[in-house]
């Protein structure tokens, strides 16, 4: 969706942007030394960016047998430079696409290991000789490094080979990783009685560094803020993170020991249904624009959200696009989309369009459903 709506904003600036050049071209000489017929530079700025608009909504070559070889011209090259604008930034956006949600899994190995590193300091810190003389007297019997489950991220050697193949480390920044520990975990009480006990059971080790997961690293606003600038996506991202990082710490006092988790059971597949998706959209946008039209007779067009037609035209394109997914489900998920990320009467326009939509599609035969896709998830 996020890259959908960055290609349709990209769109329109790649036609102002020809269009601005097509106007560039238009412009009186002012070195020239022969008069300028100001109004039919005029003429022919205004003629030439019709024929481009007009070819970039048939896709063809500008053709007028009446008008000028300079404004033929103008408006094809116009739309050259928009086709090759149009395909780089549509190759460049379904790379990003991928890269963030690969940035999912980073963020999941840099929660982990800022665990690690919480518990680093904290044993350094314990074992400062001399403090500052205003500075409030803290229990060291134990500390974030003698927890289990911290021992045991620190050991695991996947954790680490994962960190350094994604490029993932804490090492630049320190200074955050002090003032987390100065400035969250020894203000808590929870942590503070925890350190006030030499030695603990690994339920208490667990419920502990659940504690510092939940409460701390993903609640606190100076952890939080900070995560978030790293990745400009953690508001969104950080609810998978958290339970990918839950499950891992649970894990480490489990029979099995400290396993890490896998972003998705089958990335490839996972990863061949967004970028199908996002072609298939690309590919056949006019034709579900189409679609959407009958279904929006009684709407105006233009005033329906631009995020709440891409969350529909989205829906349609898995609706046809993926015989295994079931009708219902794909129309729930694009209904939980509408209502987290547009308007807030969003998630029942696009439920009641959806379901119209898809009962016209089933009834004409092109919506056709196999294995999965035939239950009916009501």
């Amino acid at each position: 969706m996020q890259a959908v709506y960055a290609l349709e904003q990209a769109r329109a600036s790649n036609q102002q942007l020809a269009l601005d050049g097509i106007a560039d071209l238009f412009q009186p000489d002012l070195n020239s030394m022969k008069p300028q017929n100001k109004p039919q530079l005029e003429g022919y700025r205004k003629l030439a960016g019709l024929l481009f608009e007009e070819a970039v909504k048939t896709n063809q070559p500008a053709q007028d047998d009446d008008a000028p070889a300079s404004v033929l011209k103008a408006a094809n090259d116009g739309l050259l430079f928009y086709r090759i604008r149009a395909k780089k930034d549509r190759q460049h956006l379904a790379q990003m696409m991928i890269r963030q949600v690969n940035g999912i899994y980073e963020d999941y190995l840099r929660i982990l290991l800022l665990l690690v590193e919480l518990g680093h300091a904290a044993r350094i810190d314990s074992e400062r000789q001399y403090r500052d003389v205003d500075e409030t007297p803290f229990p060291f019997a134990s500390t974030l490094n003698d927890n289990t489950v911290v021992q045991a991220l620190a050991a695991h050697q996947p954790l680490q080979n994962e960190a350094v193949r994604h490029g993932v480390s804490w090492a630049d920044e320190l200074g955050f990783i002090r003032k987390a520990l100065r400035e969250v975990l020894k203000t808590d009480e929870t942590y503070r009685a925890y350190c006030e006990q030499k030695t603990h059971t690994p339920d208490e080790d667990q419920t502990l560094i659940q504690y510092v997961l939940r409460t701390l690293v993903f609640k606190h606003e100076i952890i939080r803020d900070f995560l978030a600038e790293i990745d400009l996506s953690w508001a969104e991202n950080s609810e998978v993170v958290r339970g990918l990082a839950i499950r891992t710490l649970k894990s480490a006092t489990s029979a099995g020991g400290l396993k890490l988790e896998p972003l998705t059971d089958d990335w490839e597949e996972d990863e061949r249904f967004l970028t199908t998706l996002f072609d298939n959209f690309i590919d056949n946008n006019d034709d579900y624009e189409t679609m959407l039209a009958d279904q929006l007779q009684n709407w105006d067009v233009e005033r329906v959200a631009m995020l709440d037609m891409i969350i529909l035209k989205l829906a349609v394109c898995e609706l046809l696009s993926f015989p295994n997914i079931p009708v219902k489900v794909t129309i729930n998920e694009y209904i939980e989309l509408a209502k987290s990320y547009s308007t807030p009467k969003s998630g029942k326009f696009v439920n009641g369009i959806l379901d119209n939509l898809s009962e016209k599609l089933q009834a004409s035969g092109r919506l056709r459903k196999s294995g999965r896709g035939l239950l009916d998830n009501k």
